[in-house]
């Protein structure tokens, strides 16, 4: 083991990308399910992993037959991002993302792997032209959007507006949720972070780069309409009434209304925040409720895992959960693609601390 390997750093870092993985792959065979056909089919509350009962899909799994652990289009889009930031060797442009994309669907190995990136890559070309699903507000970015929290430990504004440039693989207010998410990520990679200030970093760091964006009169009107952060503050609300990941589901479907769209966006951010304060912080009931809340829960348990884990760390992801993710994707060793993130970041503060010395001997 090295000795980055024994930072917190190295530790947050592995934790938030295997905890994304385990909770997509944990909710990904039971993806739609409703929480009593999942209670039904699987004896109560699903903590295991399960063969998956459809076939292999563009933006599903890609494992054949009754492979466990398989993991989603969530994921692997993930990784490509952290290509992205490996080959930018810090925070990537759209462009550097972009290139990425091209280099995966020109050489995918596949047509599955190919038809998952193809919207994204000609999105990146197409621009404005090319609206996702429609113009709807997917979770296409939150939802593998992680590594840029990672990348901003500890700068919640600067993961914020990066998640929410990063963002052009979605449109409308998805950016936004986006964008939170990401700023979430980064508090949680604070050495001592609180539940508090991990929610209020994802609200604050919204609401300072919006009044920069909309002027001071328009955020002076009452109505001025913030879905975002609407539903987030609905949500907790209901969690500081419950205070329990399993309760909170029934309230929070009548605060989020489901509609013909089901990648959600807002349902993306606000349900795995939801459950990540319902939980206390707690990684495995964070995953198991969102799980557990049905809907689009691979895509839900994939952003609370990933939450959960960058604010704990590796070693608060339970042990049974993490040989079937890495046996079960063996295409990514994400303890190897840890470690290069976490160099990366570790040589971003050196560079980072030598230019603020430098400013500092001007002062």
């Amino acid at each position: 083991m090295t000795s980055l390997e024994q930072t917190v750093l190295f530790k947050k870092v592995y934790g938030c990308l295997l905890g994304g993985a385990i909770g997509d792959a944990l909710g990904g065979p039971v993806e739609g399910w409703t929480p009593e056909r999942i209670r039904e089919t699987y004896g109560g509350h699903l903590d295991r992993y399960v063969p998956y009962r459809r076939g292999p899909g563009y933006h599903a799994h890609f494992g054949e037959g009754d492979r466990i652990g398989a993991y989603t289009d969530d994921t692997r889009i993930k990784h490509l991002l952290c290509q992205a930031i490996i080959q930018a060797g810090g925070m990537p442009r759209p462009g550097d993302f972009g290139e990425v994309l091209a280099r995966a669907y020109h050489h995918a190995p596949d047509e599955m792997y190919e038809g998952l990136v193809e919207e994204y890559y000609l999105k990146a070309i197409w621009g404005r032209d090319k609206v996702i699903f429609s113009g709807e507000p997917t979770n296409g970015a939150i939802m593998g959007n992680s590594p840029i929290g990672l990348l901003a430990a500890c700068r919640p504004d600067d993961a914020y507006q990066a998640g929410f440039d990063l963002a052009f693989i979605t449109d409308g207010y998805a950016k936004t949720s986006s964008a939170m998410m990401a700023a979430a990520v980064a508090a949680a990679m604070a050495p001592h972070p609180t539940i508090d200030g991990v929610i209020a970093a994802a609200i604050d760091a919204h609401l300072r780069f919006a009044k920069r964006r909309e002027g001071p009169r328009w955020n002076t009107l009452e109505w001025r309409y913030d879905p975002n952060v609407k539903f987030l503050r609905q949500a907790l609300e209901i969690v500081r009434r419950e205070k329990d990941v399993f309760a909170i589901q029934k309230p929070l479907y009548a605060v989020l209304e489901w509609g013909h769209l089901f990648s959600e966006a807002i349902h993306t951010l606000v349900v795995p925040l939801a459950m990540f304060v319902a939980a206390d912080g707690d990684f495995r009931q964070t995953v198991m409720g969102c799980v557990m809340y049905g809907r689009d829960n691979d895509s839900y348990a994939s952003v609370g895992g990933a939450l959960a884990g960058a604010f704990h760390g590796v070693e608060a992801v339970p042990a049974e959960w993490i040989r079937p993710v890495v046996d079960g994707n063996p295409e990514t060793d994400m303890r190897a693609l840890s470690v290069q993130m976490a160099e990366i970041i570790a040589r971003n503060y050196e560079k980072a601390q030598a230019e603020w010395n430098a400013v500092g001997a001007l002062i």
